[in-house]
């Protein structure tokens, strides 16, 4: 099983690396990368199961985001692990926007990113390692999607349910709904996440669930019918 880590900073680097080892991984079996391009390049030689990249390699450069998201699309059956680097966003959680995209926090604790490599590396054989992680996911309901849109916008909530015609309440409600989803109280949070998501896919997923790592993911914004 190969690991890529495509990140610049040498002690996430090492972090990642000694992790990867104390879940079995061999030390030949890792390989630090610094840039989306050197991933690319990488994976004629490699064919990588689990890969890491720091969103600092590509958030902030549109035609490096479109490389990866081609790149992720493209290879389904690998894991990719999306690092939060951003300076003060209280955000230490990870989230699943695809069956094989998971974006988490780089400060999260180290026992959970642990605990996600093992579910991994274990997916196939669940029932003899106890309860499997819930990696569904993440599905906003056609009503959550718009008010998250409007409410990223700069909305408030009365605005929201005059536009809407839903009561303040109803929109309160579903704006509780979204925070449990996306795992945080922070709205600065919710909106990086969802940025990050719409550089990665189409958008996070809209009126059905998806199961994790049964079907080969889509990335085509799913909609149900009115």
């Amino acid at each position: 099983m190969t690991s890529l880590i495509v990140d610049q900073c040498y002690y996430t680097q090492l972090a990642l690396r000694s992790l990867l080892q104390v879940n079995t991984l061999r030390k030949s079996d890792i390989v630090s990368l610094a840039t989306i391009n050197e991933l690319h390049s990488t994976s004629t030689s490699h064919s990588a199961d689990l890969v890491f990249i720091n969103e600092d390699c590509f958030a902030y450069d549109v035609a490096t985001g479109e490389t990866l998201r081609a790149f992720i699309s493209a290879h389904p059956d690998t894991l990719f692990f999306i690092l939060i680097s951003k300076e003060n966003l209280n955000y230490q959680n990870y989230i699943p926007i695809r069956n094989n995209i998971i974006i988490l926090s780089k400060s999260i604790r180290t026992q959970c990113i642990g605990r996600l490599i093992e579910h991994y590396l274990r997916v196939e054989d669940a029932t003899t390692y106890g309860e499997r992680l819930d990696l569904t996911p993440v599905c906003l309901s056609r009503t959550e999607a718009d008010i998250l849109h409007m409410w990223m916008s700069g909305h408030d909530t009365l605005h929201i349910s005059q536009r809407l015609n839903i009561k303040q309440k109803t929109v309160s409600s579903h704006k509780g709904n979204i925070k449990r989803k996306v795992k945080t109280q922070n709205k600065q949070a919710i909106y990086h996440v969802m940025k990050l998501t719409n550089v990665l896919t189409s958008g996070v997923f809209v009126g059905r669930v998806r199961p994790f790592r049964q079907t080969p993911p889509s990335f085509t914004l799913a909609l149900m019918p009115v």
